[in-house]
């Protein structure tokens, strides 16, 4: 009798943690377009980008990062590098493409410059861009500005690329406010 006890019990439990298998829901597909890059002279910019976005991408819970040959030639024939982003482009990608949310960002200046103050030498950080998104689950586009303007002192910069670090920065935050849009 303990037997049968022990076997339903085995039985029940087995069901038990089998059934919210059963109601996973898919991971929703992410396409990341190419830098827009008008920083003349700066490859780093896409670089950093690429990887920044694909963590933040891997990071958000439910979501995917997909490529395709059907995306690829969604992007191609899109032409949004010269003709501008906005919701129709993105709309359109993200149909033809079959995907769910497409995010573009646009870089339009990079730079630091070195403000002389008494008794101190500070770095200005100078950031300019727009980060894009349309999500075709639930139809929102998202425009947001990406600047940035701060400070740090000189002696603080001297090891490592701070305007690249701080643009890093700048896209995962971006990518973790689009995908989060409703």
């Amino acid at each position: 009798m303990k037997k049968m006890l022990r076997y339903l019990l085995l039985t029940v439990l087995a069901v038990c943690f089998t059934i919210p298998c059963l109601g996973a829901a898919e991971a929703a597909t992410v396409a990341l377009l190419p830098l827009v890059n008008h920083v003349e002279g700066d490859e780093i910019a896409n670089q950093v980008y690429y990887k920044q976005a694909i963590n933040a991408i891997k990071a958000q819970p439910g979501f995917v990062l997909v490529e395709s040959d059907k995306l690829t030639l969604a992007v191609e024939n899109s032409n949004y590098a010269s003709t501008g982003i906005d919701q129709a482009v993105l709309e359109k990608i993200a149909k033809e493409g079959d995907v769910d949310v497409v995010f573009a960002l646009e870089l339009n200046k990079l730079a630091t410059k070195p403000m002389n103050r008494t008794g101190e030498r500070v770095i200005k950080l100078d950031m300019d861009g727009r980060a894009f998104a349309y999500n075709r689950l639930n139809g929102v586009f998202y425009n947001h500005n990406v600047r940035s303007d701060k400070q740090i002192d000189e002696a603080l910069t001297a090891r490592w690329d701070w305007a690249h670090e701080e643009f890093g920065r700048a896209v995962r935050q971006e990518i973790s406010r689009a995908l989060r849009a409703k």
